[in-house]
């Protein structure tokens, strides 16, 4: 029989000894913000409970307070993952519009939209102060340097109105010429969001 890997645990069995089987933490972790994601985005903070995700996740409900501490380091660290700005701004600049109609006015489950999540979790006040401070951070500065000195602050803000409205009456509140979007109603959308870059 083979010497044991020196760095990996072992256990003994009927049989002999045998490595432990390797927990990935990382791909438990990834799995836990997944369903929690999930979770937040369809039954907001307050209905979700712990033991909603963690068997979304297929893990432990002790897992969470291994890697996340509490339900609202979890709620923070699941919205904090969706909240990449760069997927914004990475385009040329002269695509901008066209670029935020096809993020936010494609099909909704294709990607997770971090802002249902946010929308949902507004009943609850250290939910939304986490959102608030996660949107100024990660969202509201950013797009203020990118849009630029001039009038950058109120563009990342206009834009933010615009994206959340599309969001809002898309996927929380669906309204069926915002659903299936007309060629009018999206060439307007490219076009307010285009201005904002211009």
């Amino acid at each position: 029989m083979a010497d044991a890997d020196p760095q990996q645990p072992t256990r003994s069995t009927e049989r002999g000894t045998r490595p432990a089987p390797r927990r990935d933490a990382q791909r438990t972790r990834a799995a836990i913000l997944a369903a929690a994601q999930e979770c937040f985005s369809q039954r907001g903070y307050l209905e979700t409970r712990v033991r909603d995700i963690t068997a979304a996740a297929g893990v432990n409900p002790a897992l969470v307070s291994r890697y996340f501490g509490s339900k609202e380091k979890l709620f923070e660290a699941a919205l904090a993952n969706l909240l990449d700005v760069t997927m914004l701004i990475d385009g040329p600049r002269a695509a901008f519009g066209e670029a935020m109609v096809a993020l936010l006015g494609g099909n909704p489950r294709i990607r997770t939209n971090p802002l249902p999540m946010m929308l949902r979790a507004s009943a609850d006040a250290g939910a939304r102060a986490i959102t608030t401070r996660l949107l100024t951070q990660a969202i509201l500065e950013p797009l203020t340097l990118w849009f630029g000195p001039a009038e950058g602050e109120s563009r990342a803000a206009r834009f933010m109105l615009l994206g959340a409205g599309l969001t809002l009456y898309r996927e929380v509140y669906p309204l069926a010429p915002l659903t299936e979007l007309d060629a009018g109603t999206r060439q307007w959308l490219v076009s307010a969001f285009q201005s904002l870059a211009d």
